[in-house]
Formats: C-alpha cells, structure tokens, sequence
C-alpha cells in the first residue's frame, strides 16, 4: 500500500508541477521544456526527492512510449503539407544529408572532447541528430517568422524525430549484439534501420486509413466519442508495429499523423486541439519524471568537457549540416543561419536516452549514465542558449519585420476598408477575406490587400499562414459568424487579439456567445454595420487625445454615441484595435470614425473625460 501511494503522489505531483510549468512558461514567454527540466531536477533525488522515477519500474517505459506516440503523432498532424511541397528539397536534404553530416560530426566532438569510447560516441551523435518539435512549434507560434522558414524547422523536427531515434537504435542493436554474441551482421544492420522505417511507413498508412474510415462513418462512432476512438487507434498503430519490430512505432505514428492529415478527417481541428492538449500533458509529467532520474554529479564531470561539446554541438555541427544540405536551394544566407541557430533538443531525445541508459545497464556495458547526462545537458542548453535567443536573433537577422504587425479582416465591407486604410497608415498591414468576389474586386480597385475565401474554413486560413498574422478582426454583418471566425483563430492559430464585432443583442444571445468563447468585443460596444454602409462619404477620421486629467477608461465603459466608433488606439507608438477590455490611459490617442462633424466629436468626448 505504501508503494501504491508513493507512486500516486510522484505521478501526481509530476502532473501539477508540469503543468504550473506550462502556465509559468506561456506568461514568461519562455519554452516550457527549460521550467520543465528545472523542475525534475529540483524535484528529483539529488535535491528534494520526491520524484523517484526508478520506483516506477518498468512503468516508466511504458508511460515513455505512449505518451511519445501522441507527441509524434500530433506533431506530425500539425504539419502543413501544402507549404511542406514548397521546401520539399530543404526538408529531404536535411533528413537525409543533413542527418549524415551532424551524425558524423557530433561522434567526433563527442569522442574528442567528452572523451566517449568510439562505440558510445557514435550512439550519442546518431541520437542527437534529432530537434524536438515539441520545442520548435511552440517557438515558431511566438516568434512569427517567415513561413518558409518555420515550414523548413517545423518539417525538419517531425520527420527527423523517427529517422534520427530508428538510427540511434540500429546503433544500440550493434552495440548491445556485440556485446551479448560478439558480431553483428551486416544484414542485421540494414534491417535494424530500414527493416524498422518500412514497417512504420505500411503500419502509419493503414493506421490512418482505418481512423480516416471510422471517423467519417457517424453510425459506427458518434462525434462525441471520435476523439477517443482517434487515441485507440494511435496506441493501436504504435503498439502493432512495435509488436511486428521493436521500436518501430514511432515512425509508426508520424506516417498516421502525416497521412490523416490530407485525409480530410471529419473534426479534425477538434481533434488536434484534443491532442495537442494531450501532448502538453503528455510533456510535462515526462520530462518531471525523465529529469528527476538525472544525476547531478555527472552533469559535471570530466572537468566541464560536456559544456564544450554541447557548444561545439550548437555552433559547429549544427551549422556544418545546415549549410551544406541547403547548398543551392531557394533559401537565403540569413533562412540558413536562423535554422542552424535552431536546433533545440527535445521529449524524443530525453525519452530514448532514458531507455538506452536502462538497456545499456543491462547488459553491463558502461558509459549509459555518461550519456543520459550528455543528452540532458545538450537539452538545457540548447533550449536556454536557442529557444530564449530565437527572437532576437530572428529580429538582427531581419526575419521578424512586418508580419509579426499584419491583421486580418474578415469581411470586405466599406467599414472594414476604412479600418483597414487606418491601420496601413499606420503601418500595420491588412489583407480582407471575404466569401464575394465582387466585394473583393472592390478592395482590390482601392489598393488594399484582399482575398476571396471563408473565414470559417480552417483549410483556408492554413493557406493563407494565418499563424503569422498578429491580429483578427471579424467584421461582417452576422455576429454569430464573426464570433465563429474569431474562436478559430483562436483555437487553429493561436491569435489571441481576436475580437468579433457585434450588432444590438438580440435577448443577449450575442453577449452569451461572446462569453462563451473567451472574446473581447470589437470596438468596446455594439455596431450595426449597415448604418455604416448607407452613406459612405459622410465618414471621416477623427483622433481624440485622452486628457491628462483623464487617468484611464475602460473602453466599454466609454458612453459614446452610435455616429462614433473608436477604431484605433495609439499608445506609446504601438497601434491597436479598440475592444470592450482595453484601457485608455492619460497621453493615448483614440482614432475614431465619425458620422458627425469634429466639434460634436469634441464634445461628447469631453463628457467621456468628466
């Protein structure tokens, strides 16, 4: 009973701990793998013991393997195959070539400087091949880099994930055959590494065509049970290939996530939006209990030759692969030194040098804490160094211009073209979407950004790298559709200033929705767009300085009549739409459209200030 309580508190304790990392990471703005790694080591046996991940037993690997399952798979759901086809050849070569190159390259540094025995080395640089996705599009999300760019890293971390771990445990096959019968075949070998990737690829393909099959047959599985049945069928997948040949599974599931992607799935934004909540769980109570198992001591040892060889790592291995499998391809010198910058370690890594520490204490070779060490060191660094300076040096690098100021418009009315031509006065570029050609024709013969599409199809929006956009504004006549629009930008894409314009509540059905959904209204109060689009030449700007003696005012709290609409809010030199929760402080400027003269606007602003 004891032990039953001791490993419900350590599970547990993983659990809430993982995630106040989560919640600390999204407020700091840091990746959440470094709390992560603090965390479990403060957590673990060196420090306070209370997670003792070796008490788990065998459960460990198991918890290991599943929640490794839904990571690859979600990452792999995620990719956009469209923009993927664009950099095909920067994507092969650096899984291909690439994955040679740094292999080779990291087994060097790795016997030279940290001093491994040659067979260890080369374990250590074929399992360090791989980047950690769960790392990578996280960071993409925050910095908002070109979509070249992040289509290259995002591909580049899913795919390598299977082919670099597969290699790295072809390479512990050799190992561990030699030591156990003294040789390993050359065959042996080439099934080890291909054998495995063939047996993912054909197992990941049906596993995909049997969900695809389940999901979109409503009579056999009803929607509010699809998400379930999806998670069955990835362990399902996982655990059938794994069954045919030891880890083959996680190519397995990156082929399922790959091919359910493009296979129009019913649901499937819920169903990434479910695990990728699954694989944030997933993360934080691994990498708690894969840190906590981490001694201290062998962090340093050798005299701080690890530290040397991670940087070497970082700055000479990842470069030399990076530029020589993008030699004479589309990308630009800066696109190649921001990637070679980007090389964060991640779950995968720490999750198969955890089981290879285990294996390698088996069958008594030495040196498997030596490498559970390194590859944790590699983590910390490369996610502190890499993941926190990303920004900035996307930023002197020039790949954090104007995207991370566009806002998109849903609806391409003669209201949103007079926000829109505000807002590129401003330096804030717009592009309109709307479902009529002739209104898109429109804003186009006005000089303005427009395309023609539906704001309510997640398809559309991925082609049109919705996620590198800032700010969404929903400014159509139906407030139900507007709302709608902004709850998907939300959800799909991570646009957190998402507001949808309202019209008069009807019983206050808009106002519950609006609060159902977690948005902030557009403008701080209700419009009815059509009295904007009566008289279109009677509507001009007019900019209201908030008084001194004004200290701040709620946006929604403003009582200002229907012939004004605050658009735009100036503070400091940075240029946002006005909605229901933003606060105007003393010095701001409010941009207002008016269908009144400037000295009624004056006015009845000045009673706003009282």
């Amino acid at each position: 009973m004891e032990h039953s309580t001791a490993v419900l508190i350590m599970i547990v304790a993983a659990a809430g701990f993982g995630l106040l990392a989560q919640v600390l990471a999204h407020r700091w703005r840091i990746p959440a793998i470094f709390l992560l790694l603090v965390f479990g080591i403060l957590l673990g046996q060196d420090v306070i013991g209370l997670e003792r991940p070796d008490e788990l037993g065998d459960g460990l690997g198991i918890l290991v393997k599943l929640a490794v399952a839904i990571i690859l798979f979600e990452g792999a759901l995620n990719l956009n195959i469209k923009s993927l086809k664009l950099k095909a050849k920067e994507v092969r070569n650096l899984v291909t070539v690439g994955v040679l190159v740094s292999w080779g390259a990291i087994t060097l540094i790795t016997h030279d400087v940290a001093k491994f025995e040659w067979p260890l080395a080369i374990l250590f640089g074929a399992l360090m091949t791989v980047t950690g996705p769960t790392v990578i599009q996280p960071l993409m999300r925050r910095i908002n880099i070109p979509h070249t760019v992040k289509t290259v890293l995002e591909a580049e971390a899913v795919l390598v994930d299977p082919i670099g771990a597969i290699l790295a445990i072809a390479v512990l096959d050799v190992i561990v055959g030699n030591s156990l019968s003294g040789s390993v075949g050359v065959t042996g070998i080439i099934w080890a590494y291909f054998g495995r990737i063939l047996i993912g690829v054909v197992v990941g393909a049906a596993g995909a065509f049997l969900l695809a099959r389940l999901l979109k047959n409503r009579s056999l599985v009803p929607i509010e049970l699809s998400n379930l049945v999806a998670l069955a069928c990835v362990w399902a997948t996982f655990g059938l290939a794994e069954w045919i040949e030891g880890e083959a599974g996680i190519m397995a599931v990156v082929v399922m996530g790959f091919v359910a992607q493009n296979a129009a799935i019913p649901g499937a934004r819920q169903l990434r939006n479910f695990k990728e909540t699954l694989t944030t769980l997933g993360i934080s109570m691994l990498f708690i209990l894969l840190a906590a198992n981490l001694e201290l001591s062998t962090l340093w040892q050798d005299g701080g030759a690890g530290f040397i060889a991670v940087l070497l790592i970082m700055f000479v291995a990842r470069p030399l692969a990076v530029f020589i499998s993008t030699w004479k391809t589309g990308l630009q010198w800066r696109e190649k030194v921001f990637i070679s910058w980007v090389g964060p370690r991640g779950i995968i890594a720490a999750s198969v040098a955890s089981i290879f520490s285990i294996s390698l204490a088996n069958i008594g070779y030495e040196g498997g804490d030596k490498l559970l060490a390194l590859t944790f060191l590699t983590i910390l660094m490369t996610v502190t160094i890499q993941g926190l300076t990303a920004g900035w040096v996307a930023e002197i690098l020039g790949l954090r211009a104007t995207e991370a100021r566009k806002v998109m418009i849903v609806g391409a009315n003669g209201l949103a073209c007079k926000i829109a031509g505000l807002l590129e006065k401003h330096n804030r570029p717009t592009t309109l979407i709307d479902t009529n050609p002739s209104s898109v024709e429109k804003v186009l013969q006005r000089g303005l950004d427009a395309i023609n599409g539906n704001a309510l199809e997640e398809e559309i929006l991925e082609e049109l790298h919705l996620e590198e956009y800032s700010t969404f504004l929903a400014l159509t006549s139906n407030s139900e559709v507007n709302v709608l629009a902004c709850q998907l930008a939300r959800e799909s894409f991570r646009i957190e200033p998402a507001f949808p314009a309202l019209s008069n509540p009807v019983k206050g059905a808009n106002v519950a929705l609006l609060q159902q959904t977690g948005g902030r209204m557009a403008f701080g109060r209700f419009i009815n767009i059509a009295d904007w689009e009566k008289s279109p030449e009677s509507i001009h700007e007019f900019t209201w300085q908030v008084p001194i003696d004004q200290p701040r005012t709620i946006a929604k709290d403003a009582k200002i009549p229907l012939d004004l609409i605050p658009v735009l809010r100036v503070q400091k030199g940075a240029v946002e739409i006005v909605h229901s929760e933003q606060i105007w402080l003393a010095g701001d400027s409010v941009i207002f459209l008016c269908q009144c003269s400037d000295a009624r606007a004056e006015d009845v602003l000045s009673h706003v200030a009282s």
